[in-house]
């Protein structure tokens, strides 16, 4: 779905007595479109924190001193920032974006799975951050491949082709959450009554979808990228 179905879509049903959905007449005054896709980003991130819908990989290189490795941007060798430590290594077309939701697993370099949250191992390591990776014994040198639950890409006001990449069983939910932000930001009871509605649909929706199984939470652990790194 594109962002331009999207907006569409949001005209001609929960937004379609608003003035910012132009009356139902399919289409976003171009001067709320940024504000929408505010909501839309907001959306989309709720969404893929519920659903593992994208996982992704990077590489870590472990230095002597580090126990917490933060796993934002700035570390990245690709950012170019000026910190001592640069230990996310990119992964050949895949560069860092700083988009980790959680840590799904860790891996060594010959493979094999570390235990996570464990205090009672002495092996373990810890997440006390979603964007946070606790290494109690850091080896310099090593590397530790990591799996992690991935956000959407921020979606661009100026680009209406853009791919809104979501199942289509979870596109009424977005809908829903854009006009429950939309309606939550508007005066008047009647206006925060129909707020909660939205809401409402919106988590209906997502509960349903859990409770059916509709979409594939679970991740298979792919290594390629790794490879490509020399990790494994």
């Amino acid at each position: 779905m594109k962002l331009a179905e999207l907006l569409s879509r949001l005209s001609y049903a929960e937004l379609s007595n608003l003035s910012i959905g132009n009356d139902g007449q399919g289409s976003i005054k171009a001067e709320d479109i940024p504000k929408l896709v505010a909501h839309v980003n907001d959306g989309l991130t709720r969404i893929y924190s519920r659903f593992v819908l994208c996982t992704k990989q990077l590489l870590v290189e472990q230095v002597q001193h580090i126990t917490n490795y933060h796993l934002i941007t700035k570390y990245a060798e690709s950012a170019g920032a000026d910190v001592p430590w640069r230990y996310i290594k990119d992964i050949p077309g895949d560069l860092f974006k700083g988009d980790v939701i959680r840590i799904l697993e860790v891996h060594d370099s010959m493979g094999r799975e570390y235990v996570l949250n464990d205090k009672d191992d002495p092996n373990s390591l810890f997440t006390p951050a979603p964007q946070v990776l606790q290494v109690p014994n850091p080896k310099a040198g090593r590397s530790l491949g990591i799996q992690y639950q991935a956000r959407h890409d921020y979606i661009e006001n100026d680009d209406l082709e853009q791919e809104i990449v979501i199942p289509f069983v979870l596109e009424g939910a977005l809908q829903a959450f854009v006009a429950y932000k939309v309606f939550s930001h508007m005066n008047g009871q009647e206006n925060q009554v129909k707020s909660q509605e939205h809401l409402n649909t919106y988590d209906g929706i997502c509960t349903d979808v859990e409770e059916r199984d509709l979409v594939n939470v679970t991740f298979a652990t792919s290594h390629h990228k790794l490879e490509n790194r020399g990790f494994l």
